[in-house]
C-alpha cells in the first residue's frame, strides 16, 4: 500500500503501525526519508506532479491519504486557494488512484471540524454537518467527492473523521494542535493564547490510536464510507492544561482572549461505528499519552 504524506506527524506513526502489522509499504511525501524509513520504497515529490504520483501509485492495492496543504487557522484567508490546493489536489489524487486500479482509498478527514455543531451528546456520523471554517468545508467536500467516486467508479473509499490527535512528534506549527502548542509554550516559557475561558470541550486522541485506526480501516471487510475516530471522551482545555502541567512538571503560561465564532463549545465523537465495523477502540489514556508526549518534548530540549 501507498501512504501519501507518510513523513508527517500522523504519517510516521501510521508507517510504524503498518510495518508492525507486516504490510508492504510504499511512501510518497514532499520530503525524503530519514534513517528510520530508509529501507522503504519512498517517492519524494509533490502531488501536483501527476506523472510522479501515478508512478508511486502503480501496483498499489490500497492508499492511505494523509497529505494536507491546509490548516484550520489559515484556510479562511483565501478561499479560492483553499479549494485549489486542498480540495482539487486531493480529488485529482483519488482519480489517479482509481485509474491505476487502487481498490481502497482511506482518507484522513476531520471529526473536529466537519460537524460544526454543539452537542451535549457524542456526535454520530449521521449528525448534520455545518462546518464553521473553510478547512472543515474542504474536508467535507473531499469526503463527498470520494463518495461519488466510490459510487460511480467502484473504488472503495473510507473517510476517517479524526478528532484532535496529539502525541510524540507533533510540532506546534502556528499553534496547530492544542497539546503540542501548550507543551511548546511551557518549555519556552512563552504565553499561550487561549480563545475563551478554557471551558470548551474537545475529544483528544493519542496518535498511536489514530495509526491503529488506519491499519484497521485497511484490513476491515467492507467498511462504511465515513467513520468517527476519537476517544469518545470530552475534556475541557482547562482540564488538559492541568494534566499537561502534571506530566511536564512545570506551568503553562496562558492568556485568555475573547472567544471566536468559529469555535464550538463542545465536540466529542461517538465511536460506536468504529468499534462495530473496524473492531477498533482507543487504548491509550490521556494521562498515559501526555506522559509519553511530555517525555518526547523534554528530549527535544536536551
Amino acid at each position: 500500500m501507498l501512504v501519501v504524506g507518510g513523513n508527517g506527524f500522523i504519517g510516521r506513526h501510521v508507517l510504524h503501525a503498518l510495518m508492525t502489522a507486516g504490510a508492504e509499504v510504499a511512501v510518497m511525501d514532499v520530503t525524503g526519508p530519514d534513517q528510520t524509513f530508509s529501507r522503504l520504497d519512498w517517492v519524494t515529490g509533490s502531488l501536483t506532479d501527476h506523472p510522479l504520483f501515478a508512478s508511486a501509485v502503480a501496483g498499489c492495492d490500497q492508499v492511505i491519504f494523509l497529505a494536507n496543504s491546509s490548516l484550520p487557522g489559515s484556510a479562511n484567508n483565501d478561499l479560492s486557494s483553499e479549494v485549489e490546493a486542498h480540495v482539487k489536489v486531493s480529488v485529482k489524487a483519488a482519480e489517479i488512484c482509481h485509474s491505476h486500479g487502487v481498490r481502497r482509498f482511506v482518507f484522513a478527514s476531520s471529526g473536529g471540524t466537519v460537524y460544526g455543531v454543539n452537542s451535549d451528546d457524542p456526535i454520530t456520523e449521521n449528525t448534520q454537518t455545518v462546518p464553521r471554517n473553510a478547512y472543515g468545508v474542504s474536508k467535507l467536500a473531499i469526503e463527498h467527492y470520494l463518495r461519488v467516486i466510490g459510487a460511480l467508479r467502484g473504488m472503495e473509499t473510507v473517510s476517517l473523521r479524526i478528532s484532535n490527535p496529539y502525541g510524540e512528534g507533533q510540532r506546534a506549527h502556528r499553534n496547530q494542535g492544542f497539546i503540542a502548542a501548550a507543551m511548546a509554550h511551557a518549555m519556552s516559557g512563552k504565553t499561550l493564547p487561549i480563545w475563551g475561558d478554557g471551558n470548551v470541550e474537545r475529544d483528544f486522541l493519542h496518535v498511536s490510536d489514530v495509526a491503529r485506526a488506519f491499519v484497521a480501516a485497511c484490513s476491515a471487510e467492507a467498511p462504511p464510507g465515513t467513520i468517527n475516530i476519537g476517544s469518545g471522551q470530552a475534556t475541557s482545555l482547562l482540564q488538559v492544561l492541568e494534566r499537561i502541567e502534571a506530566a511536564l512538571g512545570c506551568k503553562v503560561p496562558v492568556a485568555f482572549e475573547a472567544g471566536r465564532a468559529i469555535d464550538v463549545k463542545r465536540n466529542v465523537l461517538d465511536i460506536k461505528r468504529a468499534r462495530e465495523t473496524l473492531g477498533w477502540a482507543p487504548e491509550v489514556s490521556m494521562e498515559a499519552g501526555l506522559v509519553r508526549t511530555a517525555a518526547w518534548w523534554k528530549g527535544q530540549t536536551r
